[in-house]
């Protein structure tokens, strides 16, 4: 359903276009995969076996929500709504008409002195220190608008009344505009998706094929959400915390009229609060982590002395659910979700108590009627393009998931590339704007700038900046500290690979044969072959192997990146030489 947001309005007029034989309403700045929610509509593709599929990820992750729009594949959730376009539900196999051959894209080379990827917190801060030091900064982003997951704004089209936006709102208004005045470059809705070494990174837009030629690669993608692996965890309707998310702030959308959360970890009370304001009934937030006892209460001044701002602001989100009367249910699971009569999207998510390993408790199960269902269950780094360039990456044991080797400044073992923000690791936005300072100022001072004297005030707060928040979110994690939970809970017949519809029964039976890795359990069972290249299943496929006796040990041991990391068109690859 549509609501409004405080600061932010629709400038009609609405408009129209087709799914079928539906006519669906669209505003200005809404993507399709946001006025298919307002509709009611959730199905953008069919699987092999004909089951529907909705918007997953809501960030071009996944490919859930894979689309033919206007006779072309493209993600939903990215392409902006345009009056008129014809759109249809992707089959399975889709059958191509005969036509001439397509007119190939037109191919070309930039030059930067700094590319930054990625426009979210680390990035706009790293492109704002580099320009500001005399670099010639560029920053190519997949997406419409800058921002990122954090700091992502509505789409253009909305009429915004800056005064009454939220905090954060204005604050990824005030990074990007500040980068911009410094001189940094920005492209949109470009997507990368090849890394042959610092000067040959691989570009597409709509229009173009681009090669990128840049002295310094600042990576800084940012992460994308886990999920849990349960039965009828594929049914449209559920979908990532920060997708709901995303479909609230920057396309004032809400995923339906009644919501339920779980995961593990405050962004999930954030978003729980965010829809309870836009009037929607949240029936519960479910949290994995057992509530804080007195043991935590080192960890609670810890976070105080680190950051108090986070500290008021968490509390903040508390306050409001407890004053709107939202549950708030700690050492709880989501066990499965249930369709609804139609069986297209689901109708009940099923919640249970668990003990310290994550065992659901006999007789604690209790269901609840929704229209979505928001999973949160942790993030995990976007490491496929920092590892194609050559940088080391490590597996993060207490977490499950790779984290980067890199220095106090983002520096990896590959001299001309920093890592920086939540694709080097899982360290939140703030901690990841002062990482960008940092690497921006020492990849400027690479190409011979100098620190201008305001930037080198800036630089000092942002070391001791990142040291605090490293401290706060130690104490964070330690007070989410919860059972690791990927696949634990699925079926025997449960999908743990979305894409392919690999199931926990096939896969347990190629760790039990003694595949030693994810890339042999890809070659034995297609796991990790689908739109997503292994980003959704390669976490619970880790915490498999290890529970048959075979752990990953390093990133040797993940899915291998490999070119294209998103899905890219023919005539996008096969494009026209430079003239």
């Amino acid at each position: 359903m549509r609501v409004r947001i405080r600061g932010v309005e629709r400038a009609g007029p609405p408009f129209a276009f087709t799914v079928g034989d539906r006519r669906i309403e669209a505003w200005p700045g809404e993507t399709v995969a946001a006025a298919l929610v307002a509709a009611g509509h959730w199905t953008c593709r069919e699987t092999r076996a004909g089951e529907p599929r909705g918007p997953f990820c809501g960030m071009g992750v996944c490919g859930e929500c894979t689309m033919t729009i206007d006779g072309q594949p493209k993600r939903a959730c990215l392409e902006p709504a345009r009056p008129g376009m014809v759109v249809a539900v992707q089959p399975a196999r889709a059958v191509l008409p005969a036509a001439a051959a397509p007119e190939l894209h037109e191919s070309a080379t930039l030059e930067a002195g700094v590319l930054v990827i990625g426009a979210g917190p680390a990035g706009l801060a790293a492109a704002y220190a580099a320009a500001a030091a005399g670099a010639d900064v560029l920053v190519v982003d997949d997406r419409a608008k800058f921002g990122g997951q954090y700091y992502k704004q509505p789409g253009e089209g909305f009429r915004l009344e800056t005064d009454a936006l939220d905090a954060q709102y204005r604050a990824g208004r005030e990074r990007h505009d500040a980068a911009r005045r410094a001189g940094a470059r920005f492209l949109h809705r470009a997507t990368v998706w090849g890394a042959f070494g610092p000067e040959e990174i691989a570009v597409s837009t709509a229009d173009r094929r681009l090669r990128i030629r840049a002295r310094r690669v600042v990576v800084a993608p940012g992460a994308y959400e886990r999920a849990l692996a349960v039965p009828g965890w594929t049914l449209p309707g559920v979908i990532t915390t920060g997708a709901a998310q995303t479909l609230l702030r920057a396309n004032s959308v809400a995923p339906g009229r009644r919501v339920l959360l779980a995961g593990n970890g405050p962004l999930n009370l954030q978003v729980a609060r965010e829809l309870a304001r836009a009037g929607v009934t949240v029936v519960a937030v479910a949290e994995l982590a057992p509530a804080p006892g007195p043991r935590a209460l080192a960890d609670l001044f810890a976070l105080t002395t680190a950051a108090p701002e986070l500290v008021r602001e968490g509390l903040g989100h508390v306050a409001a659910l407890t004053a709107k009367r939202v549950p708030r249910l700690h050492s709880t699971v989501l066990v499965r979700c249930e369709p609804d009569a139609s069986g297209t999207r689901v109708g009940r998510a099923v919640l249970a108590r668990v003990d310290a390993a994550g065992r659901p408790r006999p007789g604690t199960e209790r269901g609840y009627d929704v229209d979505a269902v928001c999973m949160g269950y942790g993030f995990a780094p976007q490491s496929e393009l920092a590892r194609a360039l050559g940088c080391e990456y490590r597996h993060d044991v207490a977490r499950g998931t790779l984290a980067a080797v890199r220095d106090f400044e983002g520096r990896t073992n590959v001299p001309a590339v920093f890592v920086i923000g939540d694709a080097g690791g899982l360290d939140g936005a703030k901690l990841a704007e002062a990482e960008g300072l940092l690497a921006g100022v020492a990849a400027a001072r690479d190409l011979g700038r100098a620190c201008p004297a305001p930037l080198a005030g800036e630089l000092e707060r942002a070391r001791r900046r990142r040291v605090r928040h490293r401290r706060f979110q130690d104490a964070l994690w330690r007070i989410y500290r919860a059972p690791p939970l990927s696949y634990e809970l699925a079926t025997a017949g449960t999908p743990v690979c979305r894409c392919e519809g690999v199931d926990r029964g096939t896969l347990e039976g190629c760790f039990a044969s003694g595949v030693r890795s994810l890339g042999a359990a890809k070659r034995a069972t297609r796991a990790g072959m689908g739109r997503c290249q292994g980003r959704y299943c390669g976490v619970a496929l880790a915490a498999m192997a290890g529970a048959h006796g075979q752990p990953i040990a390093d990133d040797g041991g993940w899915f291998a990146p490999r070119t294209p990391f998103r899905p890219v068109r023919i005539d996008q690859l096969a494009a026209k030489p430079d003239a």
